[in-house]
């Protein structure tokens, strides 16, 4: 690892954060003077710029889902829809919920904390605080395109969806803060790619929104990596990992040794440059 010989300044710390949000000079600074690390100054703008105000409550539309979530949930215990519920709700919206993204969308926003639970309140408001007046399973069904549409090409609903990934993978247990590898690995696969291919991308490169160069190979080269490594990956790898391909140039010379990455994506940096015959 390439350990940086000093903590870096706090402009280091505010362009870092500018590169990652296009966020303004004074919106860094402010963030970073309360969070003090990017990490942290980041994941607070991504969820302040991403509180949407609820639409004002419509009691004919929230009557009408209060009773979409009564035929989905669970009978020997009535506060959560579970398992077999979601599977029933999967089927009607055509959602296939081993291979499509747009199911950790309604997760992140209806609520969801654990795979596959949905508690009532949050499952109405979070419909709700979609547009128009969606009151129906066909009607939910038809907004399902546009919140693909948004994952893949908006990258704060990306950070925000993918953030809540790592909540639901990691299971209900607090004392777990690191993500299985088996479980991460498809979800990288399952959320980088279609990005990938978006047009504008949620993966564009920054600070110039230019089309991503952390592709698909570099993709496939980070996943050959951490196989190899066989370790459980944390919170800071797993969230830093968007905030990186957005910045790292398709030969990996840009890379920051001063920045406060992660130790894995310091030694994937070493890893992908001998790799591609990188010389810096």
């Amino acid at each position: 690892m390439l350990t940086p010989p000093q903590p870096p300044s706090s402009s280091v710390l505010n362009q870092q954060f500018r590169a990652i949000t296009g966020a303004s000079a004074a919106e860094a600074t402010r963030y970073i003077k309360k969070y003090k690390s990017v990490e942290n100054a980041v994941d607070a703008y991504y969820n302040d710029n991403d509180d949407e105000p609820f639409a004002v409550a419509d009691p004919a539309q929230e009557k009408k889902l209060g009773a979409i979530w009564e035929k989905y949930k669970d009978e020997s215990n009535p506060k959560l829809i579970t398992i077999e519920g979601t599977l029933q709700l999967c089927e009607e919206l055509g959602i296939d919920p081993e291979n499509d993204s747009v199911l950790f969308c309604l997760a992140a926003d209806l609520g969801s904390k654990v795979t596959g639970e949905w508690e009532k309140a949050p499952f109405v408001a979070g419909i709700q605080s979609y547009p128009g007046t969606i009151d129906t399973i066909p009607k939910l069904k038809n907004y399902l395109p546009t919140l693909r549409t948004k994952l893949n090409t908006d990258p704060v609903y990306f950070k925000k969806i993918y953030t809540h990934a790592f909540t639901l993978g990691k299971g209900s247990n607090e004392m777990t803060r690191s993500l299985a590898l088996e479980t991460a690995i498809p979800f990288w696969s399952l959320f980088f790619p279609p990005a990938f291919n978006s047009t504008p991308s949620a993966l564009s490169h920054v600070p110039d929104n230019s089309p991503p160069q952390f592709t698909q190979p570099e993709l496939d080269l980070w996943i050959e990596f951490v196989t190899q490594k066989n370790r459980a990956i944390s919170k800071d790898t797993w969230s830093l990992l968007v905030d990186f391909a957005r910045q790292i140039d398709k030969e990996f010379k840009e890379y920051d040794e001063m920045a406060a990455w992660p130790s894995m994506i310091d030694e994937f940096v070493e890893y992908a440059r001998e790799k591609k015959g990188t010389r810096v």
